[in-house]
């Protein structure tokens, strides 16, 4: 009995290092079984070779940690197979229940609760322990079958509600589960004094192995190496060498729905021509596995192929065990109906629709811009302080732009010709403004400028509209930004929201250091013009309270083309 048990120790870490290099799925639950059947055999095995009480005791607590902790560990398996889930904090209860008893068992040489008495006696030199059952003993038995109970009803759930279950793997586990139990019950009832539960174990561990070992090879929903592939428009069917079919995906369902009848086990009868066809290619990949055999892989293409209006393309796997044998093949497809359709646009189309999108965009771009230009002369017809102010602006942003183009403030050229375009559009607001106002000839009382503060809003509100659909949403941005806040000031004295420093946009400050300049050089009917070295110098005094610093430094640097462009 004593070298049984060694062996059963060997064989249940052999199991246990086989799983750690073959199973792809790296099921932590498989694993822990095997781990706790390695701790109680080698309990069993040192209970053999104990030479006293006290260690025959600590033994037989050793050996009973698989009784104690096999059951729930074994029970999580099956809801594994059947795809069942349950939250970590029940998994940790039922753990945590189990650790109790086992407590109860640890204290087995100082209380009665578990075992009444243990008695050690030797036989040939082998160390044999005869216990008495304690109280609470009927714990022990009582949760073995609870948990072999819960594992039918899960299998029987599993096996009416989810298709995808294999039910062989699902049948062959439950029947050594009922093998290992009805073992338990023999062995208490005959009492032979040889305990053959490290037997009982193996081949239970063995049995839970061989649904692993199917899983890995076929079940679409654990074959790790083909799920890594898979993607929203990617669908996949697995069979067997004999056409037996292994199972498949929803997307797989969709392209053939005929796969929707089969059950897993089922051999292959029947099918459209479609799959027929893809199926046939399956001969091309058995001749091509035959050279590649020593490279333990084996692909073949499936040409594009057409099912009502959707295109499709794809590969057939050659599945193998873990000695780089055959054991059955796994399809894959994949929706290329958009590209194929690009393709044929492509091929027809593409120089005459480019033409079309370019004259089609240049005609929108040209109405916009007449639209624009033609609300900024709206502007100017009614408002009599600033003829001529919005192309004026529009000329002093471009060579304002031009210089910080080659400034080191890092502006990108795209973003400043934005601001070029958007100038126009500053005043766009002014629409919105009462002709009583916008053509005083003096000068205007405070209930006038608060009137007059809402058109910032109003041409940012203008702008959105007038853009929208038909520009990029980065030039939209800038030009709304440039009409709402070109009269905030940096210290946050202006209006409409009295921004300070950084929180007013960049477009803007540029666009306040351009229209203030040409309402200071220019004549308006309430004042004279000023010369452009007076105008230089109120912005000098205005940088850092009313003018970005930085900007209004190379804004100075623009007054030779400034002048130039005034005096013409």
């Amino acid at each position: 009995m004593q070298y049984l048990y060694l062996a059963c120790l060997i064989i249940s870490i052999g199991m246990f290092f086989w799983l750690k290099v073959y199973d792809v799925r790296n099921s932590t639950v498989q694993f822990l079984n095997l781990l706790i059947v390695m701790i109680s055999n080698f309990g069993f095995y040192l209970v053999t070779i104990s030479e006293d009480y006290e260690e025959a005791v600590m033994a037989h607590k050793i050996a009973l940690f698989g009784g104690v902790f096999l059951p729930v560990f074994y029970f999580f398996l099956v809801l594994e197979i059947c795809h069942i889930y349950i939250s970590n904090h029940a998994c940790v209860l039922l753990v945590i229940i189990q650790g109790f008893i086992y407590s109860l068992i640890c204290t087995m040489d100082k209380s009665e609760l578990f075992y009444r008495s243990i008695t050690v006696n030797t036989d040939s030199g082998i160390c044999i322990l005869t216990e008495e059952c304690g109280t609470l003993h009927f714990l022990f038995p009582m949760m073995m079958f609870i948990y072999f109970f819960l594992s039918i009803i899960a299998a029987n759930h599993a096996l009416l509600k989810k298709k995808s279950v294999n039910k062989k793997s699902l049948f062959i586990m439950l029947i050594f589960a009922t093998l290992a139990l009805g073992v338990y019950v023999a062995e208490r009832i005959i009492d032979s004094g040889y305990e053959v539960i490290p037997v009982v174990y193996v081949v239970l561990m063995f049995g839970s192995l061989i649904p692993v070992y199917d899983s890995d090879l076929y079940t679409v929903q654990e074959n790790k190496n083909i799920m890594d592939e898979l993607l929203s428009n990617i669908g996949f069917v697995t069979f067997d060498r004999n056409f037996i079919y292994k199972g498949c995906n929803e997307f797989m369902e969709s392209i053939f729905p005929e796969l929707k009848n089969y059950i897993i086990g089922q051999k292959i009868s029947y099918c459209s021509k479609e799959l027929e066809n893809v199926i046939c290619k399956i001969s091309s990949l058995e001749m091509k596995y035959s050279s590649d055999s020593k490279k333990g892989f084996a692909v073949v293409p499936v040409d594009t192929f057409r099912i009502g209006d959707r295109y499709y393309v794809g590969k057939i796997f050659a599945v193998t065990n873990a000695f780089g044998k055959l054991e059955g093949y796994t399809i894959k497809l994949r929706d290329d109906t958009d590209r194929q359709r690009v393709l044929v646009l492509t091929e027809r189309y593409n120089e005459e629709l480019t033409r079309e999108v370019e004259e089609k965009t240049r005609k929108i771009k040209d109405i916009q811009e007449k639209v624009i230009l033609g609300m900024a002369e709206m502007v100017e017809s009614r408002d009599l302080s600033t003829g001529g102010h919005i192309k004026r602006t529009s000329a002093v942003v471009k060579i304002f732009a031009n210089k910080l183009k080659d400034s080191d403030l890092g502006f990108e050229d795209s973003f400043l010709n934005y601001v070029i375009c958007s100038a126009p559009m500053h005043d766009l607001g002014k629409l919105g403004i009462d002709d009583a106002i916008l053509r005083k000839k003096s000068g205007l009382t405070d209930e006038d400028f608060e009137a007059m503060k809402k058109h910032p809003q109003i041409g940012a509100d203008m702008v959105k509209k007038v853009l929208s659909d038909v520009e990029e949403p980065e030039f939209i941005k800038v030009a709304e930004n440039v009409a709402h806040y070109h009269h905030e000031k940096m210290d946050g004295t202006g209006y409409p929201e009295g921004l300070k420093g950084e929180e007013i946009p960049v477009e803007a400050r540029i666009m306040a250091l351009a229209d203030v300049y040409d309402a200071l050089v220019s004549k308006r009917c309430y004042k004279a013009a000023l010369s452009s070295d007076e105008a230089f110098d109120i912005i000098k005094k205005g940088m850092g309270t009313h003018f970005d610093e930085k900007l209004a430094k190379v804004f100075l640097s623009c007054k030779a083309d400034l002048e130039e462009y005034y005096n013409n």
